[in-house]
């Protein structure tokens, strides 16, 4: 390739070298920490109420989840445990619309990479993209639901509540919405979002799930929520009945409303830049936490003036979806992208912008160089710098030392070390600090 086309940026165009970039401290951050005790009991506890749906030798689906979802496998396990005992024949269907690049292959690969497979769970695993349609929306659009679960004597659908990254309505990512994309597979998942391009998502969950519930087509048993603290810990555990949809809703919003409290959080308003290791579907639906950076439609805070992403997540199996999000990348991560798996979640969610390619830089210097000179401040050492692992671990981060009094000032924040001077190796990439 002509290196006339790779960015040429120098130190003197820059004004800024690698003795410029400012020392940072390491700081720790506070949150609330509840948790279950005991998960799996916790499991056969909510879905006992359940069980009494369920024959002898009635095939029931259960709904696995791609989105790096605390405990999964043993939450999944323990439910297939207990409808076995019940007298079901259970089976696990992936519920993950357009994900493992809306294959059914790379469905399955997606659980086995999870720890979730026929061995570990002791029933099968059944992949199909193939659907129904359960009905039409008010826009009329159809609504699908996926096909292999139709076919069963029941389903349980199991998912995390959280706040939606695009999204605010009284549910949001859960129990309706993986009625709704999950197990509509992509093709489900593609219309829904193509109706968002002119009705609001929320609504548009709403509507659909009420449809997918009161459907004649489909048989649920019950829903069981869960919902994470700040350190991906499951805090609770919650059953939900599906036969009554107003009642799902409402109980579903009050666990949002509690994974809202629970959101780790970046304790700055205003911040020159972001530096983050790692994006990924097991991050967030949206690579890296929109409630988190502040780029959910109607947020306005934390103002970030630019965002560097280092890499992606094994987990994500090269789905660099909400990319896009990012303003800087580094060259070399463009051969750790699946193109494919990518475009077919953009194209899914009807979402351009969360695969668009961001700035390339040749090297992290040269990062650095460029989020050193977008913001309004001339002084290197005046930059307000965060650097996290990803939207998902804010426990722990280092702040460069322009943030020093904001951390001190706040009882929520912990100094555990520094100030630390960041350093390059012989390839100008960033070698994190280490404390003594």
């Amino acid at each position: 390739m002509n290196n006339l086309t790779h960015f040429q940026l120098t130190e003197a165009q820059a004004g800024v070298g690698a003795r410029d970039v400012p020392a940072f401290i390491r700081v720790r951050q506070q949150f609330p920490r509840p948790a279950e005790s005991d998960v799996a009991a916790a499991v056969r506890r909510e879905i006992a109420p359940f069980l009494d749906q369920v024959g002898s030798g009635q095939r029931i689906a259960i709904s696995g989840s791609s989105r790096g979802i605390a405990n999964l496998a043993l939450v999944l396990r323990e439910c297939a445990k207990s409808l076995k005992e019940a007298g079901g024949e259970p089976f696990i269907v992936p519920g993950m619309g357009s994900h493992g690049g809306a294959t059914a292959e790379g469905q399955i690969g997606v659980l086995a990479a999870a720890g979730i497979t026929e061995a570990s769970m002791g029933c099968p695993v059944v992949s199909s993209m193939e659907v129904i349609q359960v009905g039409t929306t008010s826009t009329g659009f159809p609504v699908y639901q996926d096909k292999t679960a139709s076919e069963a004597d029941g389903v349980l659908v199991v998912n995390r509540v959280k706040p939606h990254t695009g999204f605010t309505e009284r549910v949001e990512s859960g129990l309706c919405k993986m009625l709704v994309i999950g197990l509509g597979k992509q093709a489900g998942a593609s219309k829904i979002h193509q109706q968002a391009l002119k009705i609001d998502m929320g609504r548009i969950v709403l509507e659909a799930s009420q449809i997918i519930v009161e459907s004649e087509r489909m048989r649920y048993i019950g829903g069981l929520a869960l919902v994470e603290n700040a350190f991906k810990e499951t805090a609770i555990v919650k059953g939900i009945p599906m036969g009554d949809h107003e009642r799902l809703v409402r109980e579903e919003n009050a666990l949002l409303e509690q994974a809202y409290e629970l959101l780790p959080r970046i304790p700055f308003e205003d911040i020159d830049a972001l530096v983050v290791d790692e994006i990924g579907k097991n991050i967030s639906g949206a690579g890296m936490d929109t409630n988190v950076i502040g780029k959910k439609p109607g947020l306005s805070s934390p103002r970030i003036g630019a965002i560097y992403v280092r890499g992606l997540t094994e987990e994500t199996h090269g789905n660099a979806v909400g990319i896009g999000n990012a303003d800087v990348m580094p060259r070399r991560l463009m051969d750790e992208i699946d193109f494919n798996a990518t475009y077919m979640n953009v194209f899914t969610a009807k979402r351009l912008q969360g695969g668009k390619i961001p700035l390339l830089a040749e090297n992290e210097l040269q990062a650095m160089q460029v989020l050193m000179n977008f913001r309004e401040e001339e002084d290197p050492g005046s930059i307000r710098m965060v650097w996290i692992r990803n939207t998902s671990k804010l426990d722990q981060f280092w702040a460069s030392v322009a943030l020093l009094d904001e951390v001190m000032s706040n009882p929520r924040l912990e100094v555990l070390g520094g100030p630390i001077p960041i350093g390059f190796d012989d390839e100008y990439t960033l070698i994190e600090p280490q404390l003594g």
